[in-house]
């Protein structure tokens, strides 16, 4: 007996290099859950497509990858501050 898989469980892509994914294969490839992913659309942040009026919403390569590096995080160059010397016990 199989199980059948929820709807809002990340899945991984068959294809990496495919032109267009599922919403739950960009839950999968971005390591957000699925939910995160329609509210980062609804929000307009992550633009999609729809072939047709009720139909399966797709997210192409190249918004996917724009989305990636908008939000990717840059680490600060460490600031070099001068150490007070310690105060004699008094």
């Amino acid at each position: 007996m199989s199980t059948k898989q929820s709807p809002r469980t990340p899945t991984e892509p068959r294809d990496l290099n495919a032109p267009f994914f599922k919403i739950p294969e960009v839950a999968w490839l971005l390591g957000v859950s699925v939910d995160t992913v329609r509210r980062r659309i609804r929000a307009g942040l992550l633009p999609c497509s729809q072939a047709v009026e009720g139909g399966t919403i797709t997210v192409s390569r190249a918004d996917l990858d724009a989305y990636h590096e908008a939000t990717r995080l840059v680490a600060l160059p460490k600031r070099h501050t001068r150490r007070r010397p310690a105060r004699a016990a008094a």
